[in-house]
């Protein structure tokens, strides 16, 4: 039994040297030619942005072997990704490790364009514009949203994708910031770059006609504003089709901006808006009496009868509901009212009831004020009835708090039912 113990002993002893010799001249990264062994993961990229050429590691054996991080490091990123994609890393751990490689990559270059932005800033002074200063921060926008595009390539380049730029596809953010957040998207992906040239071109144009302008408008500040806005779709169109042209029409032009803030209280299907744009191209500046333009009668009524004209065209557009909500909302005192009755959580409807109730008490009044019949205290006494029982109407739909901040802000009109009569007057 001893001897048999003893044969067991030296034939595992044997197998045991034997793999100690096998391992040994049979490694899963065999030593080849290449660089050596780099202290830290960050790529390293000649002059012209290129990658190294990869030093050759052989495919793994089917044999076990234990591998570390010092046996995948190189300065090669096409060769880290290969290594790690050969013993099996998932994708995404991949990604992330090439990512943070890029990023340190990048990230003085980035910071070098803007340096000011990781500087404390004193909290006592006050930022002044300054023409200078707005063209050079423009300046570097550019320049960082260059930087911005050469990473993304390099990327592309490593991995097939750019998986940062996925991720802010996935959250509905923009390839890269440019002041349209998604407003090309719509656009093939090969046109992007091209139009972003072009709209840059014309950023830079506006804002030095801002520098020039300095906030003072008059007709020929306007009609410089027009011509430069025409020079941008001229630009455009010669890298859109027509349909292209349009759609950027109506998501980035200046009545695009505008639509956004009138119409701000509806919602509307993507027809609804189209049919709205096209009506107010139509008018264009018919429908504006500037202030510093001296008009007669006869010119400033018919800047008041286009604007009627158009009103009256939207709200036709736009079908009997949705038309009168359209003209609601172009009223002041209705859009004060409206973000009142959101502020205080009242019901919904709440601005509508009142604003109806604005109609006929202002109708009351128009058939008082027309009525030859009554005399002078008669008139003043109807017209304070009806003052006074639209104020308890409104002031008990709103509750008296809401009421006191609605006479501050687009309530005026109520006052205006029943003028007071000068002091000494019946």
């Amino acid at each position: 039994m001893k001897i048999f113990a003893w044969l067991i002993a030296i034939s595992l002893t044997a197998n045991i040297l034997l793999a100690g010799w096998w391992m040994k001249n049979h490694s899963i990264f065999p030593q080849l030619p290449q660089a050596a062994p780099s202290k830290t993961t960050q790529a390293s990229v000649s002059d012209s942005g290129t990658v190294p050429a990869a030093s050759p590691v052989p495919e793994l054996t089917n044999q076990l072997a234990a591998v570390t991080w010092r046996d995948l490091q190189t300065d090669d990123l096409k060769e880290l990704i290969r290594r790690l994609r050969t013993v099996g890393c998932p994708e995404g751990i991949i990604q992330d490790i090439i990512c943070g490689d890029v990023d340190r990559l990048f990230e003085s270059r980035l910071r070098a364009t803007w340096p000011e932005d990781n500087q404390a800033r004193p909290y006592w002074k006050v930022q002044h514009w300054d023409a200078a200063e707005s063209r050079k921060s423009r300046e570097r926008f550019h320049q960082r949203r260059e930087v911005q595009k050469e990473k993304s390539d390099m990327l592309v380049s490593l991995l097939g994708v750019d998986p940062e730029k996925e991720l802010r596809k996935a959250e509905g953010q923009p390839d890269f910031p440019s002041g349209l957040n998604s407003q090309l998207d719509y656009l093939p992906e090969a046109k992007r770059d091209a139009v972003q040239k072009c709209l840059d071109a014309f950023n830079d144009k506006m804002q030095d006609f801002y520098d020039r302008n300095r906030g003072f408008w008059d007709g020929q500040s306007r009609a410089e504003q027009k011509q430069l806005q025409d020079q941008e779709m001229q630009g455009l169109a010669q890298i859109l089709t027509p349909d292209e042209l349009r759609q950027f029409e109506l998501r980035n032009s200046q009545l695009a901006s505008q639509l956004s803030f009138d119409l701000r209280g509806l919602s509307l299907n993507e027809q609804q808006y189209a049919a709205i744009y096209d009506i107010r191209k139509k008018y264009g500046d018919s429908i504006y009496n500037w202030s510093d333009e001296d008009n007669p009668p006869d010119v400033a009524g018919q800047i008041e009868q286009n604007k009627k004209n158009m009103d009256g065209e939207i709200a036709a557009a736009l079908g009997p509901d949705l038309g009168k909500q359209y003209q609601r909302d172009q009223d002041y005192s209705y859009r004060q009212l409206a973000s009142l009755a959101v502020r205080n959580d009242l019901p919904a409807g709440t601005a509508d009831k009142i604003y109806d109730d604005k109609d006929a008490a202002e109708q009351a009044v128009k058939q008082v004020q027309n009525d030859p019949t009554l005399t002078p205290q008669q008139r003043q006494a109807a017209l304070q009835q009806i003052r006074t029982e639209t104020q308890n109407t409104i002031k008990q739909a709103l509750g008296d708090k809401s009421y006191k901040r609605y006479l501050r802000s687009g309530g005026w009109w109520i006052n205006n039912l029943a003028p007071m009569p000068p002091p000494g007057r019946s």
